[in-house]
């Protein structure tokens, strides 16, 4: 034994090396003949650095079990020899390296676990011949390559689990259908595609098929209905098309069908309710159409029913309240008509209702009131009238009641104080009347309180006061009078608070200085009067304030620049302000829209060209005088912006007026001076992209003309000696590369070099790119070559392409990395795949901390230089990785500038300030970063050159900012119409964006700060409603 494994681990203190047998040692069994038999030490922590070979002269073994021991190394391929071994348990430890082929020798094994591990390569084909195998786990290792059809010829296996493999690829063997024993085939988290084998209806032992989230496609096979001892039928998040076979309906032992986020179509088979033992169906996120069958009422144990995100039409079948056992039900994101059952209510055990998003009508049922167990209910977005039932505020349980955009009426009633357990109210945008009830100060634990876009009248009961934990409050455009309860303050939790649109009347609260988290205030169109309370110093989280269209007077406030905070807008236009504008305010440097208009405020405006994140201005209509101040910001102001402000005046300096010519005349010379700017800009422009491309293109011919071509391998020397120097273990060689370099295996080119897809001996799959040859002459420190190796050898980070090592010789250089199988979020977001707000979150933040990781963590930081979505790449479960460094250069190297003077990033993406400072700093990632930020949320292109206005995405975003549509309209289409807070998120996230494409780079957040802004946005899922997906721990699905 190890002396230094014994010391690690007190259970091998009786592994005594002098015994004359290790029969007594702990973990070993003997036969008769005191031969070594079983060899078991699950859960011990060995911490051995790779498993001894020796283990392979134990001739009689039979039992090896280390499972669990933090074992690391490869496995020996001299296991092979252990030709009696019927169980061999490696799991869960840190095994690297591939599956020995000889581990198809063990014609006796029936139990191989190597599960858990970091194994990588394919599967050996001769595992096909181990016909005493019954159970086999490989998921959740590195394998690639495909499954190898002699995993056919396993006639015994009942386990088949190879889930967790993402680089697992090919098509589904149909000899996997012969395997008639099979109880369990785990492929889920691979990169598994092709269709469905029909084969795999002769499958009649199968009890879970486990083949969710990969790349399956095709239609679900009738055949299935075949497999009549199947218990769980996991295919969700595939590829799926065509219809649900009724044949389906056979399988009287399924308990969940889960069919979720694929493509399928037509309408829900009838037959579905032949399977009695049903206890979830999760349907949602296809395409499905016609009604929902009525027959659905025969499943008397199912508690899960998700139908939402279709097409489904007709009326909620009253047949469901049968479904007695019913705990979830999503409908929701249908076309759904008629009225909802009354009959529901006899759903005893129903625990959450969706139906937002559909066209239900009538009224909402008293028989809710019988659905003791609910703790969720969201009608929004519906066709519902009628008053809200007072049964429902007696449900003890309820937390969510959501009744947004429908046209209910009446009062809300007194007895929603009943209702003790509600955590969000939201009854915006219907015809509810009368007083809001005092009674819902009562509610202790509401955090969302939503009343807008009602007619309610009187004044706002100061007892909301007493909801201490209250995070929102939104009564805007409603009838509302009377003054603003001073009470309010004491809500110290509030985050945003919406008062517009209504009849409030007196002063501000000077108590609203006590709202420290608010981050949105809004209390325009009323008649309030006074002037802005001070304390709103104190409000250091607000970054929206809007006063407009009351009547407020005296200054404004020095106070209001110290709320540096403010970041999305400053409204104060339209009352009776007077005095000039504070000097305080040139601290509010991260604003971008501020409207003064229609004051009667006076002075100079010098102030305003502090600004320098402002995108929209209006001070018209006040006494405003003197020089307008001369930045880029206020260059692009058209008259609009300052109407009705007759002494101010063009400046050349920004400190004295250029002329004594009218207004009009000083304005059409700024126009013509602006014309001619932009002119000779251009000119400049042109002229120095045409001495560029004449230069590129001499370049190209001397290189031609010398036979350098950078495509053909042929062209260049590939000869030996090739240096080749790895970062970690790798299982090929030199050769194995060069083979690989052909035209068919290009998958890609960037501004540093070509890509290649290439396949190892064993399978295993990486990216190759071989860089474009740099003159003779070239400084070695701006070879890209050179740059790389120095950053990405040492980089270990999930969100960045690992690379694996690199090889040159005298003209070629290569380097080797991961391949990432899932392309690029370019193609991603120009395909036409509906993608997720959670997933194009998930990617955001992913190459939000990568570049974060290159700015804050590596020593010296680490410039990208060309960030964009190109080079965003995406695996098989949306996780992002930043890739092509071929630009990258260390930050302080002693080249630094010179290197600097290379163009950095690609178009669309550089940020201004390299047009005229030709100086690159990690502020410039971050800019390239907002404008791929902006792409996620909007779904457009950096630059739309082939549709619409052809402005940069910048400039588009901008425009439509400062535009009177909502910010909504900026988002993807595809993004429209889901949950308010959801909407909220991808707001907030659009605030990062431009605060990330802010015109000065030093107003512009590090990533560091950009990651903590994004970790900000995100509410669990539970906070705002619709959980499509049923909770099902995928740990036991998955492989």
């Amino acid at each position: 034994a190890d002396p230094s494994a014994k010391a690690s681990s007190p259970v091998l203190s009786s592994w005594n090396p002098k015994s004359s047998t290790p029969c007594l040692w702990q973990g070993i069994t003997c036969s008769p003949q005191n031969r070594v038999i079983s060899l078991s030490l699950p859960n011990i922590f060995l911490n051995i650095s790779s498993l001894p070979s020796q283990l392979s002269s134990l001739s009689s073994l039979q039992l090896l079990n280390l499972s669990s021991t933090n074992i690391s190394g490869s496995i020996p391929p001299s296991f092979g020899k252990l030709i009696h071994l019927r169980l061999l348990d490696l799991s869960s430890n840190s095994l690297t390296g591939s599956i020995p082929q000889e581990l198809g020798q063990l014609s006796l094994l029936q139990f191989l676990f190597l599960n858990s591990n970091g194994l990588s390569g394919g599967i050996p084909p001769q595992l096909g011949n181990l016909t005493s195998l019954q159970v086999l786990c490989l998921q959740d290792n590195l394998l690639n390559g495909s499954i190898p059809s002699q995993m056919g010829s396993l006639v015994s296996l009942q386990q088949f689990r190879i889930g967790g493999n993402p680089d697992l690829t090919g098509e589904i063997p149909t000899q996997l259908g012969l395997l008639t024993n099979l109880t369990t085939f785990g492929a889920a988290a691979t990169g598994l595609s092709g269709s469905i084998p029909s084969t795999f209806g002769n499958l009649i032992n199968l009890q879970t098929l486990s083949l969710y989230d990969t790349e399956v496609s095709g239609s679900i096979p009738p055949e299935l209905g075949l497999c009549s001892e199947l218990r769980n039928l996991y295919l969700h998040m595939n590829k799926l098309t065509g219809s649900i076979p009724p044949q389906l309906g056979k399988l009287q032992k399924v308990t969940s069908l889960l069919l979720w986020g694929n493509a399928l179509t037509g309408s829900i088979p009838a037959e579905i309710s032949n399977c009695s033992s049903l206890v979830v169906l999760d349907a949602s996120a296809n395409d499905l159409s016609g009604k929902i069958p009525s027959d659905i009422g025969k499943l008397g144990v199912l508690e899960q029913l998700h139908l939402s995100d279709n097409s489904l039409i007709g009326l909620i079948p009253w047949e469901i309240s049968n479904c007695s056992s019913l705990t979830t039900l999503q409908l929701d994101k249908n076309k759904l008509s008629g009225a909802i059952p009354w009959q529901i209510g006899n759903l005893k055990q129903l625990q959450s209702f969706f139906l937002w998003g559909n066209s239900v009508s009538g009224t909402i049922p008293s028989s809710f009131g019988n659905c003791t167990e609910l703790y969720s209910i969201d009608l929004s977005r519906n066709k519902l009238t009628g008053s809200i039932p007072e049964e429902i505020f007696s449900l003890k349980k309820l937390s969510k009641l959501l009744l947004l955009g429908n046209s209910l009426s009446g009062e809300l009633p007194r007895s929603v104080s009943n209702c003790q357990s509600l955590v969000r109210l939201r009854l915006g945008e219907n015809r509810l009347s009368g007083q809001i009830p005092k009674e819902i100060g009562q509610l202790q634990n509401l955090v969302f309180l939503d009343l807008y876009m009602n007619h309610f009248t009187g004044s706002l009961p100061s007892e909301i006061a007493n909801i201490t934990v209250l995070e929102l409050l939104d009564v805007h455009n409603n009838h509302i009078n009377g003054e603003i309860p001073s009470q309010l303050g004491e809500l110290v939790n509030l985050e945003q608070l919406d008062l517009s649109r209504n009849s409030f009347t007196g002063e501000i609260p000077l108590s609203f200085g006590n709202f420290s988290y608010l981050n949105k205030l809004i209390l325009n169109s009323n008649l309030l009067t006074g002037s802005i309370p001070k304390s709103f110093q104190n409000l250091q989280k607000l970054t929206l304030l809007d006063l407009s269209y009351n009547r407020l007077s005296g200054e404004i406030p020095s106070e209001i620049g110290y709320i540096t905070s403010l970041t999305i807008s400053l409204d104060l236009s339209s009352n009776m302000f007077t005095g000039e504008i504070p000097e305080s305010m040139s601290g509010l440097r991260q604003l971008q829209s501020l409207d003064l208009s229609h004051n009667m405020l006076h002075g100079r405006i010098k102030v305003l060209g502090s600004l320098t994140s402002l995108t929209f201005l209006n001070i018209s209509f006040n006494n405003f005088s003197g020089p307008i101040p001369v930045t880029p910001f206020f260059r692009t102001l058209s008259y609009n912006s300052y109407l009705q402000n007759l002494n101010l005046c063009e400046s050349v300096d920004g400190s004295t007026c250029s002329s004594s010519l009218m207004r009009k005349t000083r304005l059409r010379s700024a126009k013509t001076v602006a014309l001619v700017s932009v002119i000779l800009a251009s000119v400049t422009i042109a002229v120095l992209a045409s001495w560029y491309l004449v230069i590129r293109n001499h370049r190209y011919m001397m290189e031609k003309s010398a036979g350098a071509s950078s495509s053909s391998p042929g062209a260049e020397d590939f000869s030996y000696p090739w240096t080749f120097i790895p970062f970690q273990r790798l299982n090929f060689t030199i050769d194995n590369i060069l083979d690989c370099l052909k035209d068919e295996n290009v998958i890609g080119k960037g501004c540093s070099g070509i890509v290649y897809k290439a396949e190892m001996p064993n399978g295993e799959l990486i990216a190759v790119k071989k860089l474009w040859r740099t003159k003779d002459d070239e400084e070695p420190t701006v070879d890209s070559f050179a740059a790389e190796i120095q950053i990405l050898g040492h980089i270990r980070h999930r969100n960045i392409v690992k690379l694996l090592g690199y090889c040159s010789n005298k003209s070629v250089k290569l380097l080797l990395y991961n391949y990432i199988p899932n392309g690029n979020l370019q193609q991603l977001l120009r395909g036409n795949r509906n993608l997720s707000w959670e997933v194009r979150y998930k990617i955001a933040v992913g190459s939000a901390q990568g570049l974060a990781y290159l700015h804050h963590d590596c020593k010296p930081a680490i410039l990208h230089r060309d960030v964009k979505c190109n080079n965003i790449l995406l695996d098989s479960k949306f996780e992002a990785y930043l890739a092509d460094f071929g630009l990258a250069k260390l930050m302080n190297s002693p080249n630094y500038h010179h290197a600097m003077s290379r163009v950095a990033g690609s178009y669309g993406y550089i940020a201004p300030e390299y047009g005229y400072t030709m100086n690159i700093t990690e502020k410039s990632d971050v800019y390239s970063y907002g404008v791929v930020l902006l792409e996620i949320l909007s779904g457009r292109s950096a630059v739309e050159s082939q549709v619409g206005d052809g402005v940069h995405i910048v400039e588009w975003v901008k425009k439509k900012m400062g535009s009177f549509e909502p910010a909504a309209s900026i988002l993807d289409a595809k993004l429209r119409g889901m949950p308010d807070q959801l909407v909220q998120e991808m707001l907030q996230t659009l605030g990062i964006a431009m605060f990330c494409v802010n015109s000065s780079p030093a107003e512009r957040p590090t990533m560091k700060e950009v990651v903590a802004l994004l970790m900000e946005v995100k509410t669990q899922p539970e906070e705002w409603g619709k959980t499509s997906q049923p909770l099902i721990k995928q740990s036991s699905n998955q492989s």
